[in-house]
């Protein structure tokens, strides 16, 4: 296991800052659940109940620091540097050290979806993962029905591995599938094409 103590500056991007929660980002996470919830609903369950207010936001925030400290699970949130407005997070959870390996997962608000922002943070989280966190693989599950989110794995690298029949239950209480897509690290290049 690395030891990494969370990065005080973040990784920087030409348009975004990623960076690990802090208490004082509560407020902050609350209105980027709320904005989107409806929508959010479907594809995170988890995160959507467990933040209702600012109370629980914090709470959550708090967890998300725990976990970083244990190394069980790292969220960077995203920060569009011009408006200094926070549009997203990107995480790597279910870590097994073991491997070492962890399942990539990423939000982004609605209003800023279509601009290359979510491409542009996961390429360099990709990068920091299997550079700094020394993971030899990365992978993730995302719902069949999610057609922004399949088509970003493939834009940071990830090949797709299989679909999961009624994998995940979302928040509507429906059962759906998910495409597995991977990326090892020797297949890493770091210098995928920019595209939005």
């Amino acid at each position: 296991m690395p030891n990494l103590p969370a990065p005080d500056e973040g990784l920087t991007t030409p348009r975004l800052l990623l960076r690990p929660w802090q208490p004082p980002d509560a407020a902050v996470l609350l209105q980027l659940i709320e904005t989107d919830r409806t929508r959010l609903l479907r594809d995170f369950p988890k995160t959507t109940a467990a933040i209702q207010d600012l109370a629980s936001a914090a709470r959550f925030i708090a967890d998300k620091m725990a976990d970083w400290s244990r190394q069980a699970e790292f969220q960077l949130s995203i920060w569009e540097k011009a408006s200094g407005q926070c549009i997203g997070f990107i995480s790597f959870k279910n870590v097994e050290w073991s491997v070492p390996r962890a399942e990539l997962a990423y939000l982004v608000a609605s209003g800023h979806e279509g601009q290359g922002l979510m491409t542009e943070a996961g390429r360099a989280a990709v990068r920091w993962a299997f550079e700094q966190l020394r993971m030899e693989r990365l992978y993730c599950h995302a719902s069949t029905q999610n057609a922004r989110s399949l088509a970003l794995a493939l834009r940071l690298g990830l090949q797709r591995e299989g679909v999961l029949r009624h994998n995940f239950r979302g928040g509507d209480g429906q059962l759906t599938d998910s495409v597995v897509s991977g990326l090892i690290k020797a297949d890493f290049s770091g210098d995928a094409p920019q595209t939005a």
